[in-house]
């Protein structure tokens, strides 16, 4: 119950499914309480209907209908008076979900600023509806995750284009459609968190839940915080937020997690900000209270945390590789700078080089199987290389490690934007090892792509303009300026991508 609400009425209903048959054993929520029907798929609930809403934890082997196309009616708005009783029933539809896919993607941040929509239209779109066709052709029934930022909050009235401007456009792809919320996706006038995520519930559906699919069990979860006595805004007319899980959310997890029976089985969290960070390689928390999650996770064998909001990507799991997590870069790459600045150039890239692009998962007989997918890039391409004798850079401000002029020293650099734990990169001369190394350091093409034309146009860096260090660049030194150099990645599910650079190689733009 929200804190300080008095106890108001009862909602009550059904849950049974297409043929009217009962459901027994489904949570039932209104956000803060957790009942659970009983045999003849009946759940009652005395709630202060402080989130306007009920919701659902659909079991596996069964799913919500969808509405305004591709979203997943789990949920139900309750209209009464907060003291007056009132049903909500649903239904389910029986499904085989044992074999399953589906497709996360982070930050779209469309805000109907010049060419973004239409680039959004006409590349995100097509490549992720031509993946979920790919995934259907192999037999599997996929769904869509998106992990928060689907609009942009100083945008929604400036521009006339608010939460369910943007769900238009994300009806266009073809599969129900999870979704998470960002920090962006909050209400920049509301007085508090709680409120902030009013047009949210309205609009999209609860800011928390879960869902199941083939004994896979799904959380999602709301991990900004707006801080209290808003409107307080960023210098950019953003909502002031934490990373942080408030504290009745936390409670409502623990209640949700309680009614998970198979520990064993894979857990997958899904949410905006990351839990970790490796700023300079050392694992740091992201979210504030990110120990009280893990406590909340504990007797959970195998849990994948999903999330965005960082526009780069990097992965990381505990000490026990219990946790694993993989951080993705942006739909929106430097938030659609190519498609609303012309910087000569059509590269759509995140700040540490990866593409844009989205996650594919595939659930298998032997767990998740998981890859990174570039927009308008071939799966296999898992990783950029890059001849440093050729990448001069004639701008200090931006790239003073690669200005014109300084010693050749015949390196090759390699960014792997899937990097993480059970990953290896090797390069190669001929059947020659080279020594490879970790570096940190700045992604050349991104360089070159945005923050150099943009400043060269008189523009101030600022947001995602700007860029930071890789997490996931490798280095070695070959023999000689015009050798031929083999780099061959391997993922931790064993699978190998291959290219031999042949050098010397020019940096162009037309290496995205």
């Amino acid at each position: 119950m929200a804190a300080g609400a008095a106890w108001g009425a009862v909602v009550s209903g059904t849950v049974k499914d297409t043929a009217g048959r009962p459901i027994a054993g489904v949570p039932v929520s209104d956000g803060f309480e957790i009942v659970v029907t009983d045999a003849q798929g009946r759940y009652a609930m005395s709630t202060d209907k402080a989130a306007g809403l009920v919701y659902v934890s659909t079991p596996s082997g069964y799913e919500p209908a969808t509405s305004n196309v591709n979203i997943p009616q789990f949920w139900h708005l309750v209209t009464c008076p907060a003291d007056e009783d009132e049903t909500a029933d649903f239904v389910l539809r029986p499904v085989d979900d044992g074999r399953f896919a589906f497709v996360a993607f982070a930050d779209n941040q469309i805000s109907n600023r010049h060419g973004e929509v239409n680039c959004f239209n006409t590349t995100t779109v097509p490549d992720i509806n031509a993946s979920l066709d790919s995934l259907r052709a192999e037999g599997y029934e996929p769904f869509l995750i998106a992990l928060g930022d689907q609009a942009h909050d100083c945008y929604w009235k400036a521009n006339r284009y608010g939460l369910p401007e943007a769900y238009s456009d994300l009806r266009k792809l073809r599969a129900p459609l999870y979704s998470v919320m960002g920090n962006h996706d909050n209400d920049n006038t509301a007085q508090n968190d709680f409120d902030a995520a009013g047009e949210w519930r309205r609009h999209v559906g609860p800011n928390y839940y879960s869902f199941n699919k083939g004994g896979v069990h799904f959380v999602v979860l709301d991990n900004i915080e707006i801080v209290d006595g808003s409107p307080q805004l960023s210098s950019d007319g953003e909502c002031v937020y934490k990373n942080r899980l408030t504290d009745y959310q936390l409670d409502w997890l623990r209640r949700d997690l309680a009614l998970v029976q198979d520990k064993t089985a894979t857990l997958v969290v899904a949410m905006h900000a990351p839990l970790f960070y490796f700023p300079g390689g050392a694992r740091t928390y992201y979210i504030e209270n990110a120990q009280e999650l893990i406590d909340a996770l504990e007797g959970f064998e195998d849990v994948r945390v999903i999330s965005g909001h960082t526009h780069v990507s990097y992965a990381g799991q505990t000490e026990d590789g219990r946790i694993y997590e993989n951080n993705y870069g942006a739909v929106c790459g430097s938030w659609w700078l190519n498609a609303r600045v012309d910087l000569g150039n059509d590269n759509n890239i995140c700040r540490d080089g990866t593409p844009s692009g989205y996650a594919v998962w595939r659930r298998t007989a032997d767990g998740f199987s998981d890859y990174y997918k570039g927009t308008g890039m071939p799966r296999e391409a898992q990783f950029r290389a890059y001849d440093l004798n050729m990448v001069e850079l004639d701008n200090e401000q931006v790239a003073a490690e690669f200005l014109p002029g300084r010693e050749k020293t015949d390196e090759v650099l390699v960014n792997v934007w899937g990097y993480g734990p059970g990953w290896t990169v090797e390069m190669l001369e001929g059947e020659k090892p080279l020594a490879v190394e970790r570096v940190r350091t700045k992604d050349p093409l991104f360089l070159l792509s945005c923050p150099i034309p943009y400043v060269e146009q008189g523009r101030e860096l600022i947001g995602t303009v700007r860029p930071v260090f890789t997490m996931h660049a490798f280095k070695a030194k070959a023999s000689g300026p015009d050798t031929d150099v083999t780099i061959r990645v391997t993922d931790r599910e064993g699978r190998v991508y291959s290219k031999v650079l042949h050098r010397p190689a020019a940096l162009t733009t037309a290496l995205f």
